[in-house]
């Protein structure tokens, strides 16, 4: 995507919020069902979850079961601000790193809807200045990573994103290696994608990327806590982010600038606010089906290869649960989101801790909530 006084400190936590089963929302077909808990599996939860926080070394956390927009399950760990001594609470809003990806899809879909662009325009219709090379990638291959321009963040390191960049500067850093691929021809994860698209949605609306998420998006769904993580501007609840030293010392995190991630992995929220996402996907609201359809459809490659990726979401089974899911990592903070529609479920994860296991947690959550998968593995 702790320190001594943090080890040998209690772990805070907000009261389990949980719904009586009758009031859980499940398909009657699906083979697996979102049910509550027993106290003893919660329980055994919970020691999972602070045994890990405890030998990671992770200050603070929350976990959230969503359904449909309710939040059936939230648990807050820790702490959100070491210095301090601020525990995390069910208001705390984290980095999601590359969960933003999602949103800037949206972001684009809904271009489409309104007849301003389609999937298959090339790139260059749009950024005439990219350079050459680029030629024959469209909006699709940026979306689905199936572009072929090197990732800019792999070229210069992940501590490029400490940086104030310009547009122009990203684009040199990605130019400067050789195309990976032909456009569509392969897959291969790259940050540069999803900033050009953040560029392209830019030069559309007419408008930073920041306001035009939050009037096309944000707002109208009342995510009142989503927006791009400015390291400078006072963000209400915000928690802080940590990383460790050579020594395994927890330290704080240098702060990612917006202006080196743009869509790529710079925005921060909240369990409820991904809760209100999530119920948004479920009907046209702000989404066409045709719009999610494509969104959430894998990219085939020509040799048949499936990359399991749609525009912004991971879209591989899990136990043969359809899943719409993505892993978030910034400096100081992981995320997990993901969606399993069949169940009506979404389980959300954040951690204030730089490289540590988001997708873990997750996986105990969803075995705790849907035991007919089988034991936690």
């Amino acid at each position: 995507m702790s320190a001594n006084s943090v080890k040998t400190a209690c772990y805070r936590t907000v009261g389990s919020i949980l719904i009586s089963t009758a009031m859980l929302f499940s398909a009657a077909t699906a083979s697996a069902q979102l049910v509550q808990p027993s106290a003893a599996a919660l329980a055994e939860l919970d020691q999972r979850i602070e045994t890990y926080m405890h030998e990671s070394n992770i200050p603070g956390g929350l976990v959230a079961v969503a359904s449909r927009g309710r939040i059936v399950h939230l648990k807050a760990y820790g702490l959100a601000n070491v210095e301090l001594s601020v525990p995390v609470t069910d208001s705390t809003v984290f980095e999601i790193g590359s969960i933003s990806k999602q949103f800037v899809s949206a972001a684009v879909m809904l271009l489409v809807q309104d007849g301003g662009l389609e999937v298959d325009d090339p790139i260059h219709q749009y950024l005439p200045d990219l350079p050459s090379e680029w030629l024959g990638v469209t909006v699709r291959h940026l979306m689905t990573h199936t572009s072929g321009i090197p990732d800019y963040e792999e070229i210069a390191t992940y501590d490029i994103y400490g940086f104030r960049l310009t547009p122009e500067e990203v684009i040199r850093i990605a130019h400067s290696r050789p195309v990976d691929f032909a456009p569509g021809q392969g897959w291969y994860y790259s940050n540069t994608g999803y900033f050009l698209l953040s560029m392209i949605v830019e030069r559309i609306e007419g408008k930073p990327l920041g306001e035009v998420l939050r009037s096309r998006i944000f707002e109208p769904l009342g995510m009142n806590q989503t927006r791009l993580a400015d390291p400078e501007a006072i963000i209400p609840h915000r928690a802080s982010g940590y990383w460790v030293n050579k020594v395994g010392e927890l330290i704080n995190r240098r702060p990612t600038e917006t202006s080196s991630t743009l869509g790529a992995g710079g925005i921060l929220s909240s369990t409820y606010d991904l809760a209100k996402w999530d119920a948004a996907l479920y009907g046209d609201r702000l989404l066409s089906a045709e719009s999610k359809s494509s969104m959430w459809t894998a990219t085939i490659l020509p040799n048949g290869e499936d990359t399991g990726y749609g525009f912004g979401w991971g879209l591989r089974p899990y136990e043969g649960l359809t899943s719409q899911n993505h892993g978030g990592q910034v400096a100081g903070f992981v995320a997990n989101f993901a969606r399993f529609p069949e169940q009506e479920a979404a389980i959300i994860v954040f951690l204030n801790r730089y490289r540590v296991s988001s997708g873990r947690l997750r996986v105990w959550v969803l075995h705790t909530f849907m035991p007919s998968l089988g034991p936690i593995p």
